[in-house]
């Protein structure tokens, strides 16, 4: 049985559902908003998937340019609900010593750093944009930050390892989850609203193929890798 394409939340997104107050994640990012040279190519990349509406199902969503970021790590994902009042300011006060050891340990980038971005890649349930880290900055970041966490009594899940084996922060609430380290770099350009059936997946991706093919690989510097807790 072919798996899963539709993605709840996107589907939820393009119905106009109000979501205001109803997720709350916290996350470290760099490169946002991205520099123009990116966003001119996701605009191509738009630009030729409409052009292939006819076999790109109508449930493809592409993100907005405004969207486009690099996830260092994910300290709460947004998927964990709404975060409000109190408990939204507790959670804050737990991260932000930790946020402060990672950006004082000597791994942590000092300054401007360089990304190459790569041609977007199909994934099935979703398209991304992979960066090459050229100067290591990200990977010294992820370092410094899972130094970090297990300092706090934390430990990182880190890529599609088994997240049984990761724990939240000491003294979170019971059922937080763990943070996550993403053992990529990349930005998430597409999703789907619907599923999409398996007699049109092989047309979709074909059409994914020919607009990728359109995006020009992009070398850019990240100005900081600063990070404000």
């Amino acid at each position: 049985m072919a798996s899963s394409w539709l993605n709840p939340f996107v589907a939820r997104l393009v119905s106009g559902e109000e979501l205001e107050g109803q997720y709350c994640g916290l996350l470290v990012i760099c490169s946002w908003p991205m520099p123009s040279p990116v966003v001119e190519q996701l605009l191509a990349f738009r630009e030729a998937l409409r052009q292939q509406a006819e076999r790109m199902p109508e449930a493809a969503y592409v993100y907005p340019a405004t969207t486009l970021h690099c996830t260092v790590a994910t300290l709460r994902p947004f998927t964990a609900g709404p975060l409000t009042g109190r408990a939204l300011e507790d959670e804050l006060e737990r991260w932000r010593p930790v946020l402060a050891a990672a950006r004082d340990d000597p791994e942590w980038p000092a300054g401007a750093f360089k990304l190459h971005m790569q041609q977007p890649t199909f994934e099935g349930s979703s398209a991304i944009l992979k960066y090459e880290d050229c100067d290591g900055a990200i990977r010294r970041m992820r370092f410094a930050l899972r130094r970090a966490i297990e300092k706090a009594g934390g430990i990182a899940a880190e890529g599609s390892s088994d997240r049984s084996l990761a724990k939240p922060l000491i003294g979170c609430p019971p059922g937080t989850p763990a943070p996550h380290l993403p053992d990529i770099v990349h930005s998430t350009v597409l999703r789907w609203s619907a599923e999409v059936p398996e007699e049109k997946r092989a047309s979709a991706r074909a059409a994914f193929a020919c607009a990728a093919s359109r995006v020009t690989p992009v070398t850019f510097i990240v100005k900081s890798g600063i990070v404000s807790p």
